[in-house]
C-alpha cells in the first residue's frame, strides 16, 4: 500500500494540475511583490510632494531684515600712511640782504607704529637736523624752481640716515613741505 501511495504522489507532484497550481503560486507572488513596489513608490511620491510643498512655502517667506554687524576694531590699517609733524613753523635765516626761509615740514612714513613712535620720540632732533641743512642754502637755490623738492628730498635722505641705525630701514617715505616761504 506504501508504494502505491508513493507513486500516487509522484504522479500528482509531475501531473498537469502540479504545474498549473506551481504557476499559480508564482503569479500570486508575483503580483504580492508587484504591489509592495507600487506601494514604496506611492510613499516616495508622497514624500517627494510634500518636499516640494515646504520647499516652495520655505521660498514664498519674506526673506529675514537686515541685521547690523558689529565689527570689531581691527586698529590703524597698515596700508595706510602715518604722518608726524615737525612741529612749528622752522625759520632759517638766507645769506645776505637778510632774507630768511619760512617752512613747515610733515614726514610720512608707511612702516608701521614703531616708526611713527621713533619719530616722534627724535622730533626735536630731526628738527635740529632739517634746520641745519636749511641753513646752508643760499637765496638763489632757496628761489629755484624746484627748490621745494630738492630740500625735501635732501632732508628725507639725512632723515633716514639717522634713523637707520635704530631701525635698520628708512622709514620715512617722503617730507611733505606744508608752507614755504622766502621772504
Amino acid at each position: 500500500m506504501v508504494p502505491k501511495i508513493i507513486a500516487a504522489l509522484k504522479a500528482f507532484i509531475t501531473g498537469p494540475f502540479a504545474l498549473s497550481l506551481g504557476m499559480a503560486f508564482l503569479v500570486m507572488i508575483g503580483i504580492a511583490i508587484g504591489a509592495l513596489v507600487a506601494l514604496k513608490m506611492d510613499e516616495a511620491a508622497l514624500q517627494k510632494q510634500q518636499a516640494a510643498k515646504a520647499a516652495a512655502e520655505e521660498a514664498a517667506k519674506p526673506p529675514p531684515p537686515p541685521q547690523r554687524v558689529v565689527q570689531a576694531d581691527e586698529g590703524p590699517n597698515p596700508f595706510e600712511p602715518l604722518y608726524v609733524s615737525l612741529g612749528e613753523e622752522i625759520l632759517s635765516p638766507l645769506p645776505g640782504k637778510s632774507r630768511v626761509l619760512l617752512i613747515e615740514l610733515e614726514l610720512m612714513t608707511m612702516r608701521g607704529q614703531l616708526s611713527e613712535d621713533l619719530l616722534k620720540e627724535k622730533r626735536i632732533p630731526l628738527r635740529a637736523q632739517a634746520l641745519s641743512i636749511l641753513s646752508e642754502l643760499t637765496v638763489a637755490e632757496a628761489q629755484a624752481e624746484d627748490a621745494q623738492q630738492r630740500i625735501a628730498e635732501k632732508i628725507m635722505r639725512a632723515i633716514n640716515q639717522t634713523l637707520k641705525n635704530n631701525l635698520n630701514v628708512a622709514p620715512v617715505q617722503q617730507v611733505l613741505i606744508k608752507r614755504y616761504y622766502v621772504q
